[in-house]
Parts: structure tokens; C-alpha cells; sequence
């Protein structure tokens, strides 16, 4: 007679790991903000969103500059939230959405400003190329912590 015997000790330690890592998701959604913040660096060093170039601004063009670094203080003001439910990043500056979304500005909105998106999540929700997979890896790694 043939016995086979299966050992579940390991299985169910698994599983128990995997969900504790759902349940107390603080460190998969401070990964992921700390992901958002170096996407947004990237952008800003590589003057682009996702590997779409900006258009130049004029100043950088007569200064031979950076586009959106003047002073650094749009980059240097981002900062990262994250709970058990969300991680989120932004800037409290006043001008960053315009910067961000592109649009009218200036005494009677006579100046147009092109949207040069910085963060990794453009006016219309997508998500910059490249940036779902950064994403998904992260929650995968952080999910399998431990098992």
C-alpha cells in the first residue's frame, strides 16, 4: 500500500505571513511612496514625465537652465503621506498645479503655460510609462515578505 503524507506546516506559516502582510499594509504603502517620490525626482532630472520630454521653458533656454528648477523650491517642497490605505505624494506650493496640468496665468490669464507633468500621475489619471510595473513590483515584494 502507498502512503503519502503532506506536510502543511510550512503552507499554512505561508499563508499566515502573506495575510498578516495584507492586513498591516503601512510598510507596502510607504514603499510605494518612497517609489513615488524617486519617480518624480527622475522626472524632474530628466525634465520629462515617463520619458516624455517637457517643452523647454524660456527662461532655461536663455539661462541654459533647467526647466521647472529656477529656484529648486518646487522640487525640494514635495513630501510622501502613507497610511494602512493610501500613500500619496505632492507639493504645498501655489503654483505647482500650473506647472503640473499646464493653463492659463498671469494678469488676465495672458500667459500659457504648457503642462510639463512632474509627479508620476498625469491631469488625467494615468499612471507615467514605466510606472505601473515600478508599482506592482513593489507590492509584490512587500507581499511576499517573509513567506
Amino acid at each position: 500500500m502507498l502512503h503519502i503524507s503532506i506536510d502543511s506546516q510550512n503552507f499554512e506559516r505561508g499563508m499566515a505571513q502573506l495575510l498578516h502582510n495584507v492586513e498591516n499594509r503601512r510598510p507596502i504603502t510607504a514603499s510605494l511612496a518612497t517609489e513615488l517620490l524617486s519617480m518624480t525626482e527622475d522626472n524632474f532630472a530628466s525634465e520629462s514625465w515617463g520619458g516624455q520630454a517637457w517643452k523647454q521653458s524660456q527662461r532655461a533656454q536663455r539661462e541654459q537652465g533647467k526647466t521647472l528648477q529656477k529656484s529648486g523650491q518646487l522640487a525640494a517642497s514635495l513630501s510622501t503621506q502613507y497610511t494602512n490605505d493610501f500613500a500619496r505624494i505632492g507639493t504645498n506650493k501655489p503654483y505647482s498645479a500650473i506647472h503640473h496640468i499646464g493653463g492659463q496665468a498671469g494678469r488676465n490669464h495672458k500667459v500659457s503655460i504648457p503642462a510639463r507633468p512632474y509627479l508620476p500621475i498625469n491631469s488625467s489619471g494615468n499612471l507615467q510609462s514605466g510606472g505601473e510595473k515600478r508599482l506592482l513590483d513593489i507590492i509584490k515584494q512587500s507581499l511576499a515578505r517573509g513567506i
